[in-house]
């Protein structure tokens, strides 16, 4: 079989100038941008398409060299990505909490070890502030070498036993990786689908389809108008995805398709004498699409450092940070990304000498930083005391830990029965029984129902009001339905929740159908809301000023709060921000005893549970049960 040339082809740049630009839009915000997520997506074929291109013609050249292959990959990668870890170092260090310092270096060695995305899937939760990870963007990179590791073998093996079903082989692998994908996002593991190879690698099969099917004059040669219709219809569906989708769209799954055969359909039928092909052939769209890689690259941590450091732009701010990271992207492009593409630059075994000296070195940073907390001898024992509160995964670990130990049956026994039912609220709520020191005779018991389900059992169809996206972990949880066995032992039940309009326009029906009998005690607790907490100007003001700060609610708490307790009596409810805030309401910031009482704005410090435990149960209907 003879090789076929591949070309340069100038509208594959241009593709990419689009997928990042996409990408750095969403990030920052830019209205009309809510699926830009998707240019990941657009990357990941065009890579595949690349990637397979090359390996089908030195293969067909009897020339393929894993050596010479993944020469390359470090050339194309490293430079840049080391620079950029690099840079972000000293501003990780200036900048960040020792905590935030900590995972930065967590995610050094992740990064290092190309295996990011497995780390952000493990360490990525409800609580994680995703916005000041400067490092969260690199999981594309983690899917890319975690497929070109495992591809050019893959690609051997069929090559040389069964070159003839090579078709056939790439695609029934992508299919199988379709389909791992779509079951992770219907049985609610979309963290897991998102950021794993084995859902994410139909994509870059995909591309690998095309350029088998270039590579074997299997791409159908049609009419120019069609031909061109085709492509329009492949930059349609990029498009489409790229306005359309938003945060509630299941994805990847099936929808992935939608931008991934756009692009596919891109790289096939695109001609450079087409209108597509000259619009993406411009010189403004390949010299972006020449940066796009160092692009991608500069613009997470140049967003994430500005929001760490307290700035939080509007549109022109956005803007000014997307020409940041553009300029950014220029010089690391023609001063680092350039020379070392160059083949001239460094032999092979320089090279490869390069990158394991780099990887060892960035390797060792990102030890040192995990194994010191942040490098935290840094800080006086006052400064951690309060950069404690800006640790997400201690604090967050605090809130869940307690309520999860206590999902477990009612034990028969005399001791009083209480069931606590609701999302991260009633977590908050476990913890303030606990470290108020209330209900301590008592057999408690918990059931997490997960915000974006809510408590709601009534007799009408409350689907519309759950984005699509939740439906299948709504669907493998607890409902208020399933959990009426355990209502039915309990002697008093309480119901916290970040309850939304609808569900608290909704509670006195679902009430009414939980059976609540005459000896039974419910309670219902209101949101709360301690507005937006910044450990580093919370530190550097002082004990006297934090404890004059106050607070006032957002005005979605407060209708939240108007509407339970217009709809409940008042034995039911309890209204934590009228007996935290007074009537006003301006909410403290800080305990007597210069404590946090919330790390986040909304979930409670365990100083902050023992403070709101010592008032909700003297002055709300709680304080009859002792």
């Amino acid at each position: 079989m003879q090789a076929t040339t591949f070309k340069y082809r100038r509208e594959i740049d241009g593709l990419r100038a689009i997928a990042v630009l996409s990408v750095i839009f969403f990030h920052a915000g830019i209205p009309g941008f809510s699926g830009g997520f998707v240019g990941v997506d657009v990357f990941f074929v065009i890579s595949g398409y690349l990637i397979t291109g090359i390996l089908l013609r030195e293969h067909a050249s009897d020339q393929f060299s894993l050596g010479r292959f993944y020469e390359r990959r470090i050339r194309r990668i490293l430079p840049a990505l080391f620079f950029v870890l690099l840079v972000c170092i000293p501003f990780g260090w200036s900048l960040m909490d020792p905590y935030a310092f900590w995972r930065l270096g967590q995610g050094l060695v992740g990064v290092t070890l190309f295996v990011s995305n497995i780390l952000f899937w493990r360490t990525t939760n409800y609580f994680t502030a995703t916005v000041e990870n400067p490092l969260l963007h690199t999981w594309s990179l983690g899917v890319e070498e975690q497929f070109y590791i495992l591809f050019p073998l893959f690609l051997a093996l069929v090559w040389r036993f069964a070159r003839r079903w090579l078709l056939v082989a790439i695609l029934s692998v992508a299919l199988v990786s379709l389909g791992i994908s779509q079951w992770g996002v219907q049985t609610g593991r979309v963290v897991a689908a998102f950021y794993l190879i084995p859902s994410r690698a139909f994509e870059l099969l995909l591309g690998s389809l095309v350029a088998v099917a270039a590579f074997k004059h299997r791409v159908p040669q049609l009419k120019p108008l069609i031909t061109e219709a085709i492509a329009w219809m492949g930059m349609g569906a990029i498009t489409w995805s790229t306005l359309v989708f938003d945060h509630t769209t299941p994805f990847p799954g099936w929808h992935a398709l939608v931008p991934s055969v756009g692009t596919a359909l891109i790289l096939a039928f695109v001609r450079q004498e087409g209108a597509l092909g000259r619009l993406l052939s411009l010189r403004t769209m390949v010299g972006i699409g020449l940066i796009s890689y160092s692009a991608y690259l500069w613009h997470q941590p140049v967003f994430a450092y500005a929001h760490i450091a307290g700035w939080r732009p509007g549109l022109v701010g956005a803007l000014f940070l997307i020409l940041a990271s553009m300029a950014l992207a220029v010089f690391s492009w023609r001063y680092v990304e350039r020379p070392f593409r160059n083949p001239s630059f460094l032999s092979r075994r320089g090279v490869f000498l390069w990158a394991a000296i780099s990887s060892a070195a960035m390797m060792s940073m990102g030890v040192w930083f995990y194994a010191t907390q942040g490098v935290s001898s840094r800080f006086t024992d006052e400064e951690m005391r309060w950069w404690r509160f800006a640790d997400v995964g201690l604090q967050s670990r605090f809130v869940a830990t307690r309520f999860n130990g206590l999902s477990e049956k009612f034990q028969s026994d005399s001791r009083r029965k209480i069931l606590i039912v609701g999302d991260s609220y009633a977590q908050d709520f476990a913890n303030v029984v606990h470290e108020s020191g209330h209900w301590e005779d008592a057999q408690i018991r918990t059931v997490y129902i997960p915000v974006v389900c809510q408590m709601v059992d009534v007799d009408q169809d409350i689907t519309h009001y759950i984005a699509p996206i939740d439906r299948p972990t709504c669907i493998s949880n607890p409902t208020i339905r399933s959990t009426k066995p355990l209502i039915a032992q309990a002697d008093v039940v309480v119901l916290a929740s970040s309850w939304m309009k609808w569900s608290a326009q909704l509670l006195p029906q679902t009430i009414a159908n939980m059976d609540i009998r005459t000896d039974q005690r419910l309670f219902v607790v209101g949101p709360k809301s301690f507005g937006a907490v910044n450990v580093r100007q919370l530190l550097a003001m002082g004990e006297k000023h934090r404890a004059a700060m106050r607070h006032e609610p957002p005005d979605d708490v407060l209708e939240i709060n108007t509407i339970l307790k217009n709809g409940l009596k008042p034995e039911i409810f309890v209204d934590q921000v009228t007996i935290i805030c007074g009537r006003e309401p301006k909410c403290p910031v800080v305990t007597e005893q210069d404590e946090l009482i919330s790390y986040d704005g909304r979930h409670l410090s365990k100083e902050g549970a023992k403070y709101i435990g010592q008032q909700v149960f003297e002055r709300s209907a709680l304080a009859n049960v002792r």
